[in-house]
């Protein structure tokens, strides 16, 4: 068995990958049942003396993937049960310290806490605390405090150890005066001096993008520049990651060498440097697990061994998830792991095979191919996870990141240079020079982002039928060719029928999906809803608890690249919870808010910069959607009453509290109706559906009385329930 390690860590990742996204009974027994199936197996064919190398390999695969299914149970039931069931929801006083950097968003701030100590007693809990206002709390202060948790449902904040999270009206904070020691204190202090540098240095535009080519730090670019990467699908670009960390090192290294050839200093050299650059950027699990493979490739001509790309990738793997297997919670890990694994496996053969075909011998050529070979093989690689992550894929990622990808190398040396020599207060004034050329560079990286924004089909949406039949299809392929040996025939076949097959099914997809309209209820124990066709979105109603506020945000930013019209029919927190959230989030066209009382403006007060309308009672009025549909608004006795009507159907959304005798009767017969609770009148409305989004003891109060409306009721209590409209 080559690489057992290699195989054992990817292995290992994978299981617990699957088990982690889809944690139910009849994933973990499929899973069980497979393991079992590939140890039977092995020692079958061992038995009948078949290629050692495969049964244990078969072996290894079994066994690997039993160890990960008890791991991530066990951690399941007796770590994060536990805790869970011990805090959440229940309102607790905690001793502890703000752990990491305070980030600062345009509407809200999160402080990040590490409670050692719960009602008295010792304890190792992290709580999110998300405030709306500004508190006079900065990094690693010692706090106390009274807060009622809520236990998180997000994947990368479960990764990230922090279980709770705890919004403004549901705790009570201050700062004790004293300060919790932390080596990772000075990394925090080190990135926040970095960022200020960069401020300085540069205008808004240019340093935001040098802070997140350096850094990582996402938050500090505009809502405008972040959907210019989404859209050509190179946001990779702009997340550190081992690229990164890579040029950073090879920088410093290349400066190291200059002075002296020592193979053990320069070890010990790209240990600290891997140390502190996965420090100060947060110890994103993309730059620890290239840390990990450089480290091991530098300690390996020390220990006379020699290191092996694959195995190091294994070790990495095993090592992020050893100590939480929730680690695999962040989607970075998997698209990090992926993209390593693509090019260990796919890129070498990808150059070999185009420069023998083309007879290629000048360097230059050489090093452009190398190039394509590693882009193709890291995008290839990603593919099937960017789409079931985020359902989107752009076909021009790999010829952008091809051009940008230097650009962006000289970005993160110069606003690394420059950031560096701004704070030696004697040779500060040297920082100028490469601060102007990281600024002029970024301001051109934009530039070329937006011009290939504009390009036509330049984003796909992804997740839809065609594009996993055209997955299936060329894993299929794939696995067919490693299997058969006239290879050349067969590649050129096998690239032009898995081609053929993408474009028939966008080209049918696009012919009779062109002018389909969906809604998208998200549960969120409000109501949230979303009618779109095409780019064009409208969200009707952004309600529901603290506990899905994050997650409900985030699924919506996954959907959605741009929002042209968010309405709020009622101002209670289950219609209008998410609103800032949201406007944080999205670059928004039009906010349309009901207001009851016209000369009540403190609500209002919260959404100066956005084009706004505002309305109260006894009005009526219509808004075009989008080409295919219509929203009219009727607005009495403090409810917003909405009628969608689109090509093919029509939705009425009846918060609940209408008066139905008050509405025109040609509304009254539809195809959907969207409520939360049973309206007054009800059994004037006539539907072929209902759809009920809100709480599930309310759903269970009101069902019998929607029933006598419709006996299609459909509820949305899962992520996202769509409807084609």
């Amino acid at each position: 068995m080559k690489r057992p390690l290699g195989l054992i860590g990817i292995t290992y990742l994978s299981v617990l990958a699957v088990v982690f996204y889809f944690y139910n009974s009849v994933i973990i027994i499929a899973v069980l049942c497979l393991s079992a199936l590939s140890v039977i197996v092995a020692f079958v064919l061992k038995l009948r003396s078949y290629n050692k190398a495969i049964c244990n390999s078969l072996i290894a695969v079994g066994i690997t993937s039993l160890c990960a299914i008890a791991a991530i149970t066990l951690y399941t039931n007796f770590v994060y049960n536990p805790i869970i069931q011990e805090y959440s929801d229940k309102e607790i006083k905690i001793s502890g310290y703000v752990c990491d950097e305070v980030q600062k968003r345009e509407k809200s701030c999160t402080y990040t806490v590490h409670a050692d100590e719960i009602n008295g007693e010792k304890a190792n809990v992290k709580i999110n605390f998300i405030s709306y206002s500004y508190l006079d709390i900065s990094e690693f202060d010692r706090i106390t405090a009274t807060v009622t948790p809520q236990a998180n449902d997000t994947s990368y904040l479960l990764s990230k150890g922090i279980y709770f999270s705890a919004y403004e009206d549901s705790f009570e904070i201050s700062s004790t005066g004293e300060k919790q020691f932390s080596l990772y204190g000075y990394a925090v202090n080190a990135r926040k001096a970095l960022n200020n540098s960069l401020d300085s240095l540069m205008s808004e535009s240019p340093s935001s993008l040098c802070k997140a080519v350096l850094l990582g730090e996402k938050q500090a670019l505009s809502y405008d520049v972040k959907d210019i990467f989404s859209k050509t699908g190179t946001s990779f670009l702009i997340v550190v990651s081992g690229m990164h960390l890579a040029i950073a090192m090879g920088l410093i290294l290349f400066l190291i060498k200059i002075i002296t050839n020592n193979q053990i200093v320069h070890c010990v050299a790209v240990l600290l440097i891997v140390t502190a650059y996965s420090a100060v950027t947060g110890f994103t699990p993309s730059i620890v697990r290239s840390g990990i493979m450089v480290g091991l490739t530098y300690l390996a001509p020390v220990f006379f061994s020699q290191s092996d790309s694959l195995n190091s990738l294994g070790i990495a793997a095993i090592i992020l998830t050893a100590f939480n297997p929730y680690s695999v919670g962040d989607i970075g890990i998997l698209l990090s792991f992926s993209a390593t694994l693509g090019i260990i496996l796919w890129a070498k053969r990808i150059y070999v095979y185009i420069i023998t075909k083309f007879k290629l011998r000048r360097r230059i050529l050489k090093n452009l191919v190398k190039a394509i070979a590693v882009s193709l093989s890291a995008t290839l690689w990603v593919i099937p996870i960017t789409v079931i992550a985020f359902g989107t894929i752009s076909p021009l990622t790999v010829f952008i990141a091809f051009i940008c990808e230097p650009l962006v190398s000289l970005i993160l040396d110069f606003a690394l240079i420059a950031s560096v020599l701004y704070i030696c207060p004697i040779i500060s004034f040297l920082a100028y020079p490469f601060g102007l050329a990281a600024g002029i560079v970024s301001k051109f990286v934009i530039q070329i982002m937006k011009l290939f924004a504009k390009v036509p089909f330049c984003t796909v949406q992804a997740d839809k039928i065609y594009f996993y039949v055209w997955l299936a299809v060329s894993v299929v392929l794939v696995i067919v060719g490693y299997l058969i040996k006239v290879k050349i025939f067969y590649i050129r076949t096998s690239v032009a029928l898995s081609a053929v097959t993408l474009v028939l099914g966008w080209a049918l997809y696009s012919i009779v999906d062109y002018n389909s309209v969906t809604l998208n209820v998200y549960y969120s124990q409000g109501v949230t809803a979303v009618v779109r066709n095409g780019n064009n979105a409208t969200i009707l109603s952004c309600g529901g608890t603290n506990k899905y506020r994050y997650a409900v945000t985030q699924s919506l930013s996954t959907d959605l690249s741009s929002v042209d019209n968010i309405i709020i029919p009622n101002q209670k927190n289950k219609y209008s919870k998410y609103l800032p959230s949201l406007l944080d989030e999205f670059d928004v066209s039009n906010v349309l808010v009901y207001d009851k009382n016209s000369e009540n403006q403190e609500m209002l007060e919260n959404y100066d910069g956005f084009r706004r309308s505002v309305f109260g009672d006894n009005v009526s009025f219509s808004l075009r959607l989008n080409s295919n549909t219509n929203d009219t608004i009727y607005a009495f006795d403090g409810i917003t009453v909405q009628y969608i009507v689109t090509n093919n159907s029509s939705i009425l959304f009846l918060p609940s509290g209408a008066d139905i005798s008050k509405l025109p009767e040609n509304i009254l017969s539809v195809d959907y109706i969207l409520t939360d609770g049973v309206s007054e009148n009800s059994d004037l409305l006539n539907c072929q559906s209902i759809i009920f989004a809100g709480k599930e003891e309310d759903f269970e109060k009101s069902e019998y009385e929607l029933s006598l409306i419709s006996e299609n009721i459909i509820t949305a209590f899962d992520d996202k329930t769509e409807i084609k409209l």
